[in-house]
């Protein structure tokens, strides 16, 4: 198996990102849908309050987490954000 080139892959990540908020924005048309979305914002995986000290340089692994709690963080705010933007719309 050859290595996919960094376009596929961005090019992946972009399809999966606008399916992921496609989902997540109709989720949150639904009340139950829209409080088990708006938890994601208050669940996170990055290390707080010196949970864990990653020293003074903190590794990779701490590097890779941050960016993958901020992108979850930016698509669920997306897909409310559209949500609410879709229920203004409808509104009489």
């Amino acid at each position: 198996m050859t290595n996919p080139s960094p376009e596929t892959v961005e090019g992946r990540l972009n399809a999966h990102r606008k399916l992921l908020i496609a989902i997540l924005t109709s989720l949150a048309s639904d009340s139950n849908g829209r409080q088990l979305i708006e938890k994601l914002l208050t669940d996170s995986e990055t290390v707080r309050d010196q949970e864990e000290d990653p020293g003074v340089e903190p590794d990779i692994g701490f590097a890779i987490q941050n960016i993958a709690d901020a992108e979850a963080l930016a698509i669920v705010r997306t897909a409310i954000a559209r949500a609410e933007a879709i229920d203004r719309a409808s509104a009489p």
